[in-house]
């Protein structure tokens, strides 16, 4: 049985920075889905082959950018307030070895 440390602190930029790459892979798996249903409507509704192109590229590259900025927000104003309570009610308990 290891040691039980307590995470008080966390630093914000690498969090976020993690939490960023995270959406963003997440955000290309979305945007590839997203793509394919863009792909299938444009081919079922209309014979412009162009336009469904050109919507999967912005579906997919939007699921990245986007995923990667707000993941980047997101995971940053956690990290902030996971550093401002911890110390007040409790950080989280790690077994280390």
């Amino acid at each position: 049985m290891g040691e039980i440390k307590t995470i008080t602190k966390v630093p914000v930029g690498a969090v976020a920075l993690m939490g960023a790459a995270i959406e963003a892979v997440l955000g290309l798996i979305f945007g590839i889905i997203a793509a394919i249903g863009i792909g299938v409507g444009v081919s079922t509704f209309s014979s412009s082959v162009a336009g469904g192109a050109v919507g999967a590229v912005v579906a997919i590259v939007g699921g990245v950018v986007g995923g990667f900025i707000g993941g980047y927000i997101i995971t940053a104003i956690i990290a902030l307030i996971y550093n401002w309570l911890a110390p007040r009610i409790g950080g989280i308990k790690l077994e280390l070895e």
